[in-house]
């Protein structure tokens, strides 16, 4: 290892080759390292401090110095015992209030996709959906007039109301890869822990960090102490990620950075040992938090836990590479252009011209103690524009809260003296009730009884409440003008009192965070007024919210960069979307993946909050409509407003198509029904026909035998029974016929019914399947 050097904080230049970057051991690069980090606050850790000291303020540590001003007003402490002051918290219940509301806030980002042919591919498809329209219309039309075109009709929408859907549901199937990908990022790297840690150190700090790369070919997402990063301050940058230079500084154990460096230790076993014993070294010898440097970070526990820590930075920065512009004629006489590196030589007798130019570049390097440098280098993923050669982002990325102008603030920083005067006001308020005492009783000593000493006078007044006097002893004297009461207890107490809460009403109004909103109503209040509160409140806090959704929008898209070299050999995973519960297979084409040029788009999530209370108080009026269970467990389970109104849209175009399937089966059984009646009357007509004919042969034969019984002799009575024996017969004949025809008709009824009940049921089935 080289000695270490001197410290300086001029930048070397950065229009050199990358092999005169690299030589003698990367001298450039240490020196470059060494300059930023001088240039950083780690040089002097005033700023930290005061950081760290936020911290404090809603953990509730008391710094006696920021009670100076009240127990020195004079240049001179006042008597009483200020030591124990303790805090009495203001502060941390509305850090608290606006964490909690960070967690419940939708979750609402969507992709969509930047690339220039994306309008072609709308065209395309639209005029594909609108060409199969035509062509059903046609057939349909076809079949109308009798004309065989074996393809059966449909019922299918007009071409206006084709493109209106489309306009409305349509996404190119980039957009849903990205958004699919991004789904996906969002539950391997967990950054709903993630970010809802770094809103925390938003509220207290007004400064939130983070580092993003490429670990085991996945993205990688890290959330950075705000104690431990510092940034070039460009005041028209408001994100890191576009900044110059940005240094880290971790504190590592040995072990930890044996770990993390162990590729980088050496060519061989005796490097890697010899590096690995002055990293021990380092570990053992360190002064990290000892008695003469306090803990930054005040962990629990005592300082000699931490004495084997080592002082790691990283520092990235923006260099210069040197790139060229080939052009070239092709086989087919076409002017072509290529980007080619600082080695390239053209070839002249080929046509060939470079034009050369210096762009941004992101390098990287680490420092352990103060001379063991590893990995300086370009960082391995490079994420530039397409349409600008030079423009790159760090990898580390973050904002301040307001800084226009002027130094940052935050809301711990703005709740800070409202909290020290509220501790310092309750301190006084304990030391007025410790002085304090209850009313007494003045009494002219004379009062007292004569066989009662003064002991034993105000002992038995003490336990009785009442004190006996002697009018009759000798030398007793009673005064119109004795007053028998004193008031001990004094109205600063109450003025003490008083003071708190205009100090607490003072701070609600300032931070924004109303008792309202806190739920603390009162009963003389009016549900309208607390609703005006309410709201009046979430309008002055609602910029933490949005500024800290405008980051989270840079972190997605970061992250999504990452993944097209993450996954440059292609992706094949499943995962489960929470709100859901639905599984889906996420299958990467990385051509595809990589081409696309995605765009993040993060909705105002105060907006979506509100539209989405709108929606749930409307929840029971949807119950009362016939609404199904599963769209009420959709609406609750959302967390994005965008996939919500996507899911209620394919809701109701699946009870649409539901409605029109039902209408035409409907029809079809009133068809049915009306060919079974109109069957039905024929046979109706054929059996009375076949009953007046049957009627009129046996009237015939009744008559013949009636004659033939005058003729025969005296067998007229057995002949007439036999008559009536066979009428009775026909008519019973024709009452099971007509007992079996409505046997029929009953059968054919229920028939029917079940074959409604069956297609309903394969209906609704399928439309089930087709939703999930």
């Amino acid at each position: 290892m080289v000695a270490p050097i001197k410290y300086n904080a001029n930048i070397p230049v950065q229009t050199l080759s990358y092999a005169d970057k690299i030589k003698d051991d990367f001298e450039w690069g240490k020196q470059t390292m060494r300059a930023y980090i001088n240039r950083s606050y780690f040089a002097t850790t005033q700023h930290k401090w005061a950081l760290k000291k936020l911290y404090d303020y809603y953990n509730g540590h008391i710094d006696i110095d920021d009670y100076r001003l009240i127990t020195e007003p004079f240049g001179k402490k006042l008597e009483g015992d200020w030591a124990d002051v303790v805090n009495y918290p203001i502060i941390k219940p509305k850090v608290d209030l606006l964490w909690g509301e960070f967690a419940k806030r939708p979750k609402n980002f969507e992709v969509y996709v930047t690339n220039d042919d994306v309008t072609n591919k709308v065209l395309e498809e639209k005029n594909k959906l609108v060409f199969q329209n035509l062509e059903q219309l046609f057939v349909n039309t076809l079949n109308q007039q009798g004309i065989e075109t074996g393809i059966p009709s449909e019922e299918v929408p007009t071409p206006e109301v084709v493109q209106e859907e489309f306009a409305s549901s349509y996404r190119d199937k980039r957009a849903i890869l990205g958004q699919h990908s991004l789904e996906y990022i969002h539950q391997y790297c967990k950054l709903q822990e993630k970010f809802h840690l770094e809103f925390f150190h938003w509220l207290v700090s007004g400064e939130v960090y983070s580092y993003k790369t490429i670990e085991n070919n996945e993205p990688y997402y890290e959330v950075v102490n705000v104690l431990d990063l510092d940034y070039d301050k460009d005041p028209d940058n408001q994100f890191i990620e576009d900044a110059e230079w940005c240094v880290r500084r971790k504190y590592m154990n040995p072990s930890s950075i044996v770990e993390f460096f162990y590729d980088d230790l050496g060519k061989n076993e005796q490097e890697i040992k010899d590096v690995i014993n002055k990293i021990e070294t380092l570990g053992s010898n360190t002064t990290v938090f000892s008695a003469s440097a306090p803990n930054l970070y005040d962990r629990t526990g005592p300082q000699n836990v931490y004495n084997r820590l080592v002082e790691v930075k990283h520092v990235v920065w923006k260099s210069k590479k040197k790139v060229g512009i080939c052009t070239f004629m092709d086989e087919f006489g076409v002017e072509q252009s290529i980007e080619v590196d600082e080695n390239f030589k053209p070839l002249k007798e080929l046509g060939q011209t470079v034009e050369w130019y210096w762009v941004n570049e992101i390098w990287e390097g680490y420092l352990i103690g103060t001379d063991m440098y590893f990995r300086i280098r370009p960082i391995p993923v490079q994420r530039t524009s397409l349409d600008n050669l030079s423009k790159c982002k760090l990898p580390y990325n973050g904002r301040v809260l307001s800084a226009i102008n002027s130094r940052n603030i935050s809301l711990v920083i703005l709740g800070v003296p409202y909290q020290v005067l509220y501790n310092a006001t309750f301190h006084r308020l304990k030391l007025a009730m410790a002085k304090m005492k209850d009313d007494m009783i003045q009494l002219d000593v004379n009062l007292k009884p004569k066989n009662m000493s003064l002991d034993e006078w105000l002992l038995y007044g003490d336990a009785t409440n009442i004190l006996f006097i002697d009018r009759n002893k000798e030398g007793f004297r009673e005064s119109s003008t004795h007053q028998s009461v004193l008031r001990m207890a004094s109205s600063t107490i109450q003025s003490y009192i008083e003071l708190l809460r205009f100090i607490k009403s003072e701070w609600d109004e300032v931070c924004g965070v109303t008792r309202q909103r806190q739920g603390q109503i009162n009963t003389s209040e009016t549900v309208g007024g607390v609703e005006r509160a309410v709201v009046q409140s979430s309008l002055i806090t609602e910029i933490y919210f949005t500024l800290f959704d405008e980051f989270k929008e840079r972190e997605y898209q970061g992250l999504l960069d990452y993944s097209k070299f993450a996954w440059i050999e292609g992706k094949k995973t499943s995962f489960i979307l929470p709100d859901s519960g639905k599984i889906v297979y996420l299958d990467i084409d990385p051509i595809e993946h990589s081409e696309a040029e995605y765009g993040i788009f993060v909705a105002l999530g105060g907006k979506a909050v509100e539209k989405r209370k709108q929606l749930e108080s409307q929840l029971q009026n949807f119950i009362q409509n016939g609404a199904k269970p599963s769209m009420i467990i959709d609406v609750i389970n959302s967390d994005s407003f965008t996939e919500l109104k996507a899911k209620m849209l394919y809701a109701e175009q699946k009870q649409e198509e539901y409605a029109q399937q039902a209408q035409k089966m409907q029809a079809e059984q009133q068809q049915q029904l009306a060919a079974q009646q109109e069957q039905y009357a024929s046979l109706q007509h054929e059996r009375e026909l076949e009953l007046i004919d049957r009627k009129g042969e046996w009237d015939l034969r009744k008559t013949e035998l009636t004659a033939y019984a005058i003729d025969e002799g005296p067998n007229t009575e057995d002949i007439s029974k036999a008559a009536e024996l066979g009428l009775k017969q026909q008519e019973l004949g024709i009452k099971q016929q007509e007992l079996s025809q409505k046997e029929v008709e009953s059968q054919r009824k229920a028939a029917t019914e079940k074959y409604k009940a069956d297609m309903a049921y394969k209906v609704a089935k399928e439309n089930k399947q087709k939703g999930e």
